[in-house]
This record gives structure tokens, C-alpha cells and sequence, in this order.
């Protein structure tokens, strides 16, 4: 068994990139079902900042392939931009990678807690689709206790920060004050909602929704005392708002640089703050050279999230210690899967060998005396018996637990337990 992690993330390629492999759910389902017979488990996280895939497979190299010609049907990339986006890694670095990301170790803003319900949410969708087993259900089950575990022990969890407190401390460096400002929210789902919490905190109170369904924006401008708009509608209200915060799932731009410039000319030279979290973004790039006008995408936000990364490392430190520690328990129990197999696969290995060669000596000697043919069987089986006596004795007894499961790891890779022997 091999666990690994493939993928891009805020780190190794820009918006424009991520944004094109911002797969609708339908897609995941499908794209999920073409890699089954090339893997035994797999789920695939998309989220604003990170495209990844976490597979447990054999043949590591032809699901890759399949996986880079599945995306290229949304955003062919030449072979020189895949190996400078895309990021690879292999069992323990796997295991420590996926625990980092759903700690929020990883994260353009260390600490935000939206992270893990969206690599939960990744690993439903691949249980529905029946490609999340019993060994991908203990790695994750792992992962989600362990960013339990660094939230309640460590710094991260007593200084909250996250996407929509950033586009809030955003919002103070501009306006200074956010009493009295008007809002207005295009989208009305998670995002928006956590960031309007958020600004009502910081003072707001005055709030526009606009969204494609009529439900979730009646809904959330009643949580927010505030107006349900058509999207078309919202769009029309800039000119009137101080703040807009667009999270629109949408494929294409509905924000244009026109639109803003019409917005513009009723705010008479008052500023225009304009946060852009949907990925793909739902604003034109160009409306951010407008003046007065204060654009930011997901991408802007890391210039706040480093700030925050210097302020917690003491927190990561003691966050990297629990990941460790969880690790080596993962690990563990990893072991009873693995390691038993492996001793049971390699015992048959060369028992399957053992038993060839028998038969073409048998086959060649065939006036050597029936006692002496079991006499020399015998022999045989007694000197495989010695020869790998040692070697399992010497894995089962490792008091390591990482080194135990990348022991059996090695042997299986070394002697291709998972292949038949050739006849």
C-alpha cells in the first residue's frame, strides 16, 4: 500500500491557475469513478487555495498520468508549468502533509477554521462515491481528531483567524471605522456568511444580499437585519455601499471593470473596497487600477496571513509536536494492516519460488530415488525457513512504528509483493 498526496496549493500557483480546476461537485463524482481501477481509495479537495488528491494505490505513476489528463480537460498545462504548480508526496511526507492542511497548518491563513469542514466535506463526497475505504476512513478519522487536538492545545485555537478576519482587518486599514458603512454581499453561502459575523463585529450594520437563489439570500439578510437583492440587483447597488465582498461560485467574472466605473461616479470619489474570494474570481482584475477603488483576491490576503505567522510560532511548534505525536499513532495502527500482510506476502513469495525451482529440478533429475527427492525438499524448505527467520523477526521487533511500516513498505517495493511471480 502506498499513501500519497498530489496537488496544487496558494504556495506554488497563483489564482489564475487554481481557479480553473475549481471542479463542480457533479465533475468530483465523476472524476473520482475514471480513477477507480487505477486506485484503491482517493479523494480529491478543492478549495480556494488548494486542489488535491489523496489516493492509496500501487501504481502511483499511472494514476498521476490519469489524473494530469483529467484536469487538462479544464486547463492544459505544458509539462514545465506541472512540474513548477504541482507538488507530490509519499507516505510519511503524505501523512504529515494531510495532517497539516486539516489543522490549518497550511493554510494562507494559519489558524482559519473553515479548512476542516472542507476536507471533511472532500471525504463524504468520496465516501458516496464508494471511493473512500476502510483505510482512507482511519487515515482521515486520524487527521480530524488531530486538528481537534492542535485547536483545544495550542495558540491557534485562542487567536481565531481566518479568510473573513482578514478581509475585515482589510476593511480597517481603509475606512478605519467600520460603524455606518454599508455592506453589500454577492453570494450568500458560507463565506459570505462568516464574513458579514464578522463585520457586524467590527461595527457594520447596514447590509445588501444578492444571490442566484431566492431562499439562501432571503435567509441570510434576515439573519443580518438586512435587504434580499437579485444578483442583478446587487450589482446595480455598488454605487451605494462602501463594502462588497463577492464568493459567487460561478465560472466566469460578473463584476466588470464598467460596472465598477458606474459605481464610481455615484460614490463621487468616496473609496470602494472590494474583496474577492470566489474562485474563479468573480471580479475583473482591471477594476482594481480603477482609483479609489481597493481590489483584493484570495492571493492579496497572504500579506496578512504572514504577519499572523510570525506572532504564532511558538503555537506551531507545539502544533508540529501533536501532528508528530498523532502521526506515530497513525502509524501504529497502519501497522496492523500492513505489516502482517507483508510478512504473509513475502512468506508466499518465495515459497511460490521455492516451489518452481523444486519442480524444474524434479523435472531434470528424474532418476534421483524418491527418499532422496524429499530428503532434498526438505532441505529446501528448512533453508528458506533460516534464510527469512531473521529479517521477520528483526521487523516484527522494531520499536519504531514509522520505521516498522516503511520496513514493510520497502520489502513490498523490493520484492513486488504485490505482483505474481513470473511462471
Amino acid at each position: 500500500m502506498k499513501f500519497i498526496a498530489y496537488g496544487l496549493n496558494h504556495l506554488t500557483a497563483p489564482v489564475s491557475v487554481r481557479e480553473k480546476f475549481a471542479l463542480a461537485p457533479e465533475t468530483v463524482r465523476v472524476f473520482l469513478k475514471e480513477l477507480k481501477p487505477l486506485s484503491d481509495e482517493v479523494v480529491f479537495l478543492s478549495t480556494c487555495n488548494r486542489v488535491e488528491f489523496y489516493a492509496i494505490c500501487e501504481k502511483y505513476e499511472e494514476l498521476l498520468e490519469k489524473i494530469r489528463k483529467g484536469l487538462n480537460q479544464y486547463h492544459p498545462l505544458l509539462n514545465s508549468e506541472i512540474k513548477k504548480y504541482f507538488y507530490f508526496y509519499e507516505g510519511v511526507d503524505a501523512f504529515q502533509h494531510l495532517f497539516r492542511v486539516s489543522s490549518s497548518l497550511d493554510s494562507m491563513v494559519l489558524g482559519e477554521t473553515q479548512i476542516l469542514g472542507q476536507v471533511k466535506e472532500a471525504f463524504r463526497e468520496s465516501t458516496e462515491t464508494g471511493m473512500a475505504g476502510p483505510v482512507m476512513t482511519g487515515i482521515f478519522n486520524r487527521a480530524f481528531a488531530t486538528a481537534k487536538k492542535v485547536r483545544n492545545h495550542t495558540e491557534i485555537a485562542r487567536m481565531p483567524v481566518s479568510v473573513s478576519s482578514v478581509a475585515v482587518a482589510l476593511a480597517r486599514q481603509i475606512f478605519t471605522s467600520l460603524k455606518e458603512k454599508k455592506v453589500l454581499l454577492l453570494g450568500a453561502g458560507e463565506m459570505s456568511e462568516l464574513t458579514a459575523k464578522y463585520l457586524v463585529n467590527a461595527g457594520a450594520s447596514d447590509f445588501f444580499v444578492a444571490n442566484r437563489t431566492l431562499e439562501k439570500r432571503k435567509v441570510l439578510a434576515h439573519q443580518l437585519k438586512g435587504i434580499p437583492l437579485t444578483l442583478e440587483d446587487g450589482i446595480d447597488k455598488m454605487g451605494l455601499v462602501d463594502i462588497v465582498l463577492t464568493s459567487l461560485q460561478i465560472d466566469h467574472p460578473v463584476v466588470s471593470r464598467q460596472k465598477v466605473e458606474k459605481a464610481l461616479k455615484i460614490r463621487r470619489g468616496r473609496p470602494l473596497f472590494i474583496i474577492d474570494v470566489g474562485v474563479p474570481r468573480n471580479v475583473e482584475p482591471e477594476a482594481g487600477r480603477l482609483e479609489q477603488v481597493y481590489l483584493y483576491n484570495i492571493d492579496d490576503l497572504s500579506s496578512v496571513a504572514q504577519a499572523n505567522q510570525n506572532e504564532r510560532k511558538n503555537a506551531i511548534a507545539l502544533a508540529d509536536q501533536i501532528l508528530s505525536d498523532e502521526i506515530g499513532k497513525l502509524f501504529s495502527w497502519l501497522n496492523n494492516l500492513e505489516l502482517v500482510p507483508t510478512i504473509v506476502r513475502l512468506k508466499e513469495r518465495f515459497e511460490k519460488i521455492r516451489q518452481k525451482e523444486w519442480r524444474d529440478f524434479n523435472h531434470k533429475i528424474q532418476t534421483l530415488p524418491e527418499k532422496e527427492r524429499e530428503s532434498v525438499e526438505r532441505l529446501t524448505r528448512d533453508l528458506l525457513g533460516h534464510l527469512l527467520h531473521d529479517p521477520l523477526v528483526t521487523l516484527k521487533n522494531l520499536p519504531n512504528e514509522k520505521e516498522r511500516f516503511e520496513y514493510a513498505k520497502m520489502l513490498n517495493d523490493l520484492f513486488h509483493l504485490w505482483k505474481e511471480p513470473e511462471e
